[in-house]
């Protein structure tokens, strides 16, 4: 089995491992929470689809154009993984506080797994997204010092989509 093809899988197992932790501990609508977790990362890829490339991975994962699901479920994972540690270990914060905390579980999760990625040729950059680029690189990596400032941009955007959407559709 290449590579490939069990970082596929395993993004497919820790969804499912995440799913079982939440029933396990009585977390309701956990499958309509993955599902506005998915939708709002999924609208994340097809929007800024451009900047980025998807390499190596099976043709079944790709769903439009460069945006895989498998890549698009990763993101789930990391977030899902992040608001329930920082909801978990920081339950007495306030919402504010905890927000600032997502975005810092996200990106301390995000950053050597988005280095893992580069390194093994599954994640690229587009031209246009590397042309504006400073150069300077990540201590001990190839990757862009940019990622650590993205990252926590790129959630800014989705956790607040979520938030919003599980209070509208009264999933909480």
């Amino acid at each position: 089995m290449s590579g490939i093809l069990i970082f596929e899988i395993s993004m497919i197992l820790v969804s499912v491992g995440i799913w079982f932790y939440m029933k396990k501990n009585n977390y309701k609508n956990i499958l309509q929470k993955m599902l506005v977790l998915f939708i709002a990362v999924l609208l994340f890829e097809i929007m800024s689809e451009p900047m980025w490339r998807n390499f190596l991975l099976h043709r079944w994962t790709f769903i439009y154009h460069d945006v895989s699901w498998i890549i698009t479920l990763g993101w789930v994972n990391i977030f899902m993984v992040s608001m329930l540690l920082v909801d978990k270990l920081f339950s007495k914060y306030t919402e504010k506080a905890k927000f600032w905390l997502y975005l810092l579980f996200v990106t301390i999760i995000t950053t050597p797994i988005e280095v893992i990625l580069l390194n093994t040729g599954i994640r690229g950059y587009d031209a246009v997204l590397t042309s504006t680029m400073t150069g300077i690189t990540i201590p001990f990596t190839s990757a862009p010092i940019e990622i650590i400032m993205v990252i926590p941009i790129i959630a800014a955007l989705i956790i607040p989509f979520y938030k919003i959407m599980l209070n509208l559709f009264k999933l909480d």
